[in-house]
């Protein structure tokens, strides 16, 4: 199966509180699944979409009659969780005329990077070129003038110094959990609302690094310290429905989204995604996906995410890493960026502003990004070109972001998709009540139109702005 990587390339700065013994991001995955013999002995989990929008009155008995038992309950998109080791128990659910799809409740790898990693101990890092000074920051950001090129590149100074930063805003982050002690998330992450969707993980920690980093993207707040969010005052709700191998079940995806928009998260993001053959796959556990099972996964997926965008919440995901072009290809799909109302991002960078910072920071990360007309919106997730700088830190191309126990350069279409989710916060705050359509309606208004003239195969509707957004 085709995966679509998140992290493209991630160096890591151990800087004040060091990272040891780190040799590897995403190692060889441990595969926590249970093989599908153990399953058929414990009982199997599947995922039952009705064809409407409500669950039948009688759903629960009809389950326990089969030889199941329900697990979860999603009322408000007449889907549920269910188990059962019946070897006729699809057969028998699938016949009720309210049951549209019987699917696997599968698990993927959400976040198969590609593995690349520089751990950068402190003394081997010294500043980036031509710090960029900002009227609202000034120097009080320790590492923001040095690296953090990204805000500049949507102008965030600029509606900071407007007095738009996000406060008053709820933003879910769906991923792999927050380091929710780190000094510049630490001020914004409400952890009595932050929760875990993994079994066996029922904690938020992060012990993959990729949700604090996209964390910080979104909301590392303005302390005098460290690194900056593009909206530094917002709240973030850690919704941990990846373990940490990047890995989780369609079931706690769809668990998140719908807590996310229960607590009253406005935005939602999700830095996450898998690029499926609509033909069918077989997982890493042996589980055989067929075609019509895509469909109702994909089916499923677009319901919730639907509902969640219906009932107030602003959704945005990565488009995807696998430089595939979203165009026409109807043999495959990228998931979540291509169901239902998600707005999907792909990514922009620098090339050489290490060394020159007078680069254009909008380049199209064409070695890796998806493109093509599943893009709604460009942001800067960094470039990936080491020649550039045969001597020189070619990781200042990356985006730099908070992780476990410091900080790191990152790239990928997962370190764009918060920038948008941090831009949503500040058209949020800038206009209150604005409902999801109206943000998109905001975000289409603002964003750079770059490349060809109106929609553009690898800026979508542009390259996002916050300045113009809050305006």
């Amino acid at each position: 199966m085709k995966k679509r990587g998140v992290i493209a390339i991630v160096a890591v700065l151990a800087f004040l509180l060091a990272l040891t013994g780190c040799t590897s991001l995403f190692g060889p995955q441990s595969n926590l699944s249970s093989s599908p013999q153990a399953a058929d002995q414990a009982g199997r989990d599947y995922l039952v979409m009705m064809k409407g929008n409500r669950l039948p009155a009688d759903f629960d008995r009809e389950v326990t009659a089969a030889g199941g038992a329900v697990k979860e309950e999603f009322a408000a998109i007449g889907a549920a969780v269910v188990t059962a080791k019946s070897a006729t128990f699809v057969d028998e659910i699938a016949a009720l005329p309210a049951v549209k799809y019987v699917l696997p409740d599968v698990k993927l790898n959400w976040l198969p990077g590609e593995d690349y990693v520089n751990v950068l101990p402190a003394d081997q890092v010294g500043p980036a070129a031509g710090g960029v000074a900002s009227q609202s920051i000034g120097d009080d950001e320790w590492f923001f003038n040095a690296y953090q090129w990204s805000m500049f590149a949507i102008d965030a100074p600029a509606a900071w110094d407007a007095g738009y930063t996000g406060a008053g805003v709820r933003v879910a982050v769906l991923d792999s959990g927050i380091d929710y002690t780190h000094p510049d998330l630490a001020p914004n992450v409400n952890t009595a609302l932050s929760t875990s969707f993994v079994p066996y993980e029922p904690y938020i920690d992060d012990e993959a690094g990729h949700g604090t980093h996209v964390a910080g993207i979104i909301a590392a707040a303005h302390n005098e310290f460290g690194s900056i969010g593009v909206a530094p005052d917002a709240e973030l709700v850690a919704v941990k429905v990846l373990d940490h191998t990047g890995s989780g079940n369609f079931s706690w995806l769809i668990q998140g989204l719908l807590y996310a928009n229960a607590v009253g998260a406005k935005v939602i993001n999700m830095s996450l995604g898998a690029y499926l053959p609509r033909s069918g796959f077989i997982t890493e556990d042996g589980t055989k996906v067929g075609a019509n099972e895509v469909a109702g996964l994909t089916s499923l997926l677009t319901r919730v995410i639907d509902y969640v965008w219906q009932n107030g919440t602003f959704v945005v995901a990565a488009a995807g890493n696998d430089a595939a072009n979203l165009t026409g290809d109807a043999s495959w799909i990228s998931i979540p960026a291509e169901s239902g109302r998600t707005v999907s991002v792909s990514a922009t960078g620098p090339q050489g502003w290490g060394i020159d910072p007078t680069v254009s920071l909008d380049t199209p990360a064409y070695i890796y990004t998806n493109y093509g007309t599943g893009v709604d919106y460009a942001a800067p997730g960094g470039n990936v070109d080491p020649s550039l700088y045969p001597d020189g830190p070619w990781y200042y191309d990356l985006v730099f972001s908070t992780y476990p126990g410091g900080w790191a350069w990152m790239a990928g279409t997962s370190m764009a998709s918060p920038h948008v989710a941090g831009i949503a916060a500040l058209i949020l705050q800038a206009t209150p009540g604005a409902s999801p359509n109206r943000v998109e309606s905001i975000l289409r208004g603002s964003s750079d139109d770059l490349g060809k003239p109106g929609r553009d195969p690898w800026y979508g509707l542009g390259r996002v702005n916050a300045a113009q957004a809050v305006k």
